[in-house]
């Protein structure tokens, strides 16, 4: 680090801390610098900069720079499903945060909650650097704040603006697997039921997936019939299932299952411990909320904060349940509730 602060002509202080990206350091500086560590072949030690951004935080901001954030904003009246889903969410978060030696912390937003705002001047005033954004009710909505002092994350992507790092299920993954696996089951009539605002929030992943599906199977025989809409009240699903016929109904809203008639199988898109020995796919919602941890650590560690000019997306893998709602043509299933 020597050599590299004397061939940029800065101390080395500067140095370490345009190494950083400290936002104390001016960008021309910070560019010498690294232009300069470049040219000499300086590398970092991952090991020892991970060490030391834990040590400048204890000294920072005590025991609270070893807290995370974890904002949410879902009414406590939401549905067992949503809360079971969030459930997993948190836990996943708060293993992750322990795994990297923090402590998480949630906070209520919205509602008798607390502002964007408030929010934020509560975690800058405690000196907690690091927050997770767990999904919202709504799709689209945007964070008015700037963020500048924080390293942010979210799950999901209910949170369009501004363009943050995230972890999301694979849904695109997810929903292929679930009619592939129904498929080889023998099922050749597969309905999916998907509300719009549902798909909004995964950014039309769903939609996107299914008439991939449709299209690769155009020549197989198997139909796909699909029930896109925000009104998914009795009246107007069960007349789509007498009209469609379907043998199995997919779906990612819980007040379906039990509108599905006794002649008509079922598998959920996200399944929860809500619904026992139901078929469908399991989002591995602990480890997206762990791999939101990962994504702010990996930024505390950097000494990254604000709005990320490069934001990414983790997505992790879903997996098929096998379950006594879809045992195949044929064969009795047990209601699903």
């Amino acid at each position: 680090m020597k050599h590299v602060a004397q061939a940029a002509g800065v101390s080395v202080m500067t140095v370490s801390l345009a190494l950083r990206h400290a936002p104390s350091i001016p960008v021309a500086t910070r560019e010498r610098v690294l232009a300069a560590a470049e040219k000499l072949g300086y590398r970092r030690n991952p090991l020892v900069s991970v060490l030391m951004a834990g040590l400048r935080g204890r000294q920072r901001g005590g025991r609270e720079a070893q807290v995370l954030a974890y904002a949410e904003g879902f009414p406590a009246n939401a549905t067992a499903q949503h809360i079971e889903s969030l459930r997993r969410f948190r836990e996943g978060a708060a293993a992750g945060a322990a795994r990297h030696g923090f402590r998480l912390e949630t906070f209520r937003m919205g509602g008798s909650g607390l502002s964007e705002a408030r929010l934020e001047r509560v975690l800058h005033a405690r000196g907690i650097r690091g927050v997770v954004f767990a999904p919202v009710p709504r799709p689209g909505v945007i964070l008015k704040q700037m963020w500048a002092n924080h390293a942010v994350a979210a799950l999901g992507f209910s949170i369009a603006m501004p363009a943050l790092h995230r972890a999301v299920n694979h849904q695109i993954h997810s929903i292929r697997l679930a009619l592939e696996s129904l498929l080889a089951l023998g099922y050749r009539r597969i309905g999916l039921v998907i509300s719009r605002a549902h798909n909004e929030r995964v950014e039309h992943r769903w939609l996107s997936s299914v008439l991939l599906t449709q299209h690769e199977h155009r020549a197989t025989g198997a139909v796909f019939p699909l029930l896109l809409d925000d009104d998914l009240r009795a009246a107007p699903v069960r007349a789509w299932m007498r009209r469609e016929r379907p043998e199995v109904v997919v779906t990612t809203e819980p007040q379906i299952a039990p509108l599905v008639g006794p002649s008509c199988h079922f598998a959920h898109l996200d399944l929860t411990a809500a619904a026992p020995g139901c078929a469908g796919i399991d989002q591995n919602g602990e480890r997206v909320g762990a791999a939101a941890v990962d994504l702010v650590v990996e930024q505390l560690h950097a000494n990254e904060f604000g709005r990320p000019q490069n934001p990414k997306t983790v997505l992790i893998e879903g997996r098929w349940v096998p379950g006594k709602t879809a045992p195949g043509p044929g064969h009795a299933a047990v209601k699903a509730h």
